[in-house]
């Protein structure tokens, strides 16, 4: 079963790189977030001096996704550990 997690702060482009680098999160992983608040980072970036340049989003090589499922609680998000291959 998959784990929720919530990161103590609300869900914003700082709070998900801080989590990613103080966890040590795997580029190769993803972080899939509640439609709503994957609808606030997409803003924030559009908005920020940088731009939304491309899909998928990526931050630190970990790639941020919207929840198709409505699973993932407001405020919290899911880690999907990629599968390595070891051939």
């Amino acid at each position: 079963m998959s784990e929720f997690i919530f990161i103590g702060n609300q869900i914003s482009v700082y709070a998900l790189r801080d989590y990613i680098m103080r966890h040590k999160i795997d580029a190769t992983d993803s972080l899939i977030l509640s439609p709503q608040d994957f609808e606030t980072i997409v803003h924030e970036i559009k908005t920020s001096a940088e731009g939304l340049t491309h899909f998928p989003i990526n931050i630190l090589g970990v790639i941020i996704t919207k929840d198709t499922t409505n699973t993932v609680p407001i405020g919290k998000l899911q880690i999907v550990k990629n599968e390595k291959s070891y051939l």
